[in-house]
C-alpha cells in the first residue's frame, strides 16, 4: 500500500481519539511558545486543514497545501477556507509556485516521515529554506527509529500463523537496521542535527508530541476527565526532554533560519 492508498483507506485525519486530541494540544502549546505571533504561514502538509485554520483564526496570513487532492478538496469545502489566502495541491518538496522568501513560517506535519531517502529530505529542506524569509521558522513532524522498530515488533507478536510470524520477525530485523517500515521512515536526532547544520538552521526545540503511547489508545480513552488532564500535564512537562523526544512515536522539530551573514 502506497501513501495515497494509505490515507484514502484509513482516513487518518478523521481520527479524533484522545491521543490525537492530546497531540493537537501539545503541538499548539509548542507553537504558542516558540513561533512568532503574526506573519505569513504556509502549511505544506495541511491534511484537512486542522492547523491551517487554527493559524488563520489567530490572525496569521495562511496558505494551505497538501499533496493529496482529496485533502485539498476537503479544505476548499470547509466554510473556514475563506480565511485562507491560498489553497493548492503539490508536494512539500516542490513549491515552485511561490517566490523566494514568501513566508515567515513553514509548517509540514506528516510529510517528512514519508521521505525515506536522504535526497528526498534534503530536497524538502532546500525548498523550505528557499521560500522562507530571513529568520523564518521551519516546523516539521517526525517519527523515530524506535517507533518503527516497536511497531513492527508488535505486528510480529500479534501474528499467529507460524510461517507469517517468521516473516514478520525477519522484517523486524530489516526495520531495525534501516529505520524504515513500509512507507514510513524514522529520523534520528543526529540526522536532524546534521540537516540543520548543513542547511543553516538553528534548532529551537525537538519535542515529543505522541509519546510512547501508540499501543495505549484504549487505556487513554478509558481515563476519567481528571486522569486525562493529569496525563496532558505530564506530556507538557516532559515533551521537550531529549530522552522523551528521542524515543517517542511522533515528535516535532522547530528551527529558525540563520541570518545570511552566518551562512556566507
Amino acid at each position: 500500500m502506497d501513501m495515497f492508498e494509505y490515507y484514502g483507506f484509513f482516513r487518518e485525519e478523521d481520527s479524533i481519539d484522545r491521543l490525537t486530541i492530546a497531540e493537537t494540544h501539545i503541538i499548539e502549546h509548542l507553537f504558542d511558545k516558540y513561533l512568532p505571533k503574526e506573519g505569513r504561514v504556509i502549511d505544506t502538509c495541511a491534511g484537512f486543514g486542522t492547523f491551517a485554520f487554527r493559524f488563520a483564526e489567530k490572525g496569521y496570513d495562511v496558505t494551505a497545501g497538501d499533496w493529496i487532492m482529496d485533502h485539498v478538496e476537503k479544505i476548499k469545502a470547509d466554510p473556514r477556507s475563506e480565511k485562507l489566502r491560498n489553497i493548492y495541491c503539490s508536494s512539500p518538496r516542490s513549491l515552485s509556485q511561490f517566490s523566494d522568501g514568501s513566508f515567515d513560517v513553514l509548517v509540514s506535519l506528516g510529510s517528512v516521515y514519508h521521505m525515506r531517502t536522504k535526497a528526498e529530505r534534503e530536497a524538502f529542506i532546500k525548498e523550505s529554506m528557499r521560500v522562507l524569509s530571513d529568520d523564518g521558522y521551519l516546523v516539521f513532524s517526525y517519527m523515530t527509529p524506535m517507533a518503527m522498530t516497536l511497531g513492527q515488533y508488535f505486528n510480529a507478536m500479534r501474528t499467529y500463523d507460524a510461517t507469517e510470524r517468521v516473516k514478520a520477525y525477519r522484517k523486524l530485523a530489516t526495520v531495525e537496521k534501516s529505520h524504515s517500515c513500509d512507507m514510513f521512515y524514522g529520523l534520528t536526532l543526529e540526522e536532524m542535527t546534521d540537516l540543520s547544520r548543513e542547511y543553516g538552521l538553528d534548532i529551537i526545540t525537538v519535542a515529543s508530541t505522541y509519546g510512547m503511547l501508540y499501543n495505549m489508545v484504549d487505556e487513554v480513552e478509558a481515563m476519567t476527565e481528571e486522569q486525562f488532564e493529569q496525563f496532558l500535564q505530564v506530556q507538557y512537562k516532559t515533551c521537550e526532554d531529549p530522552f522523551v523526544s528521542r524515543y517517542c512515536m511522533r515528535g516535532i522539530f522547530i528551527a529558525k533560519k540563520k541570518p545570511k551573514e552566518f551562512l556566507d
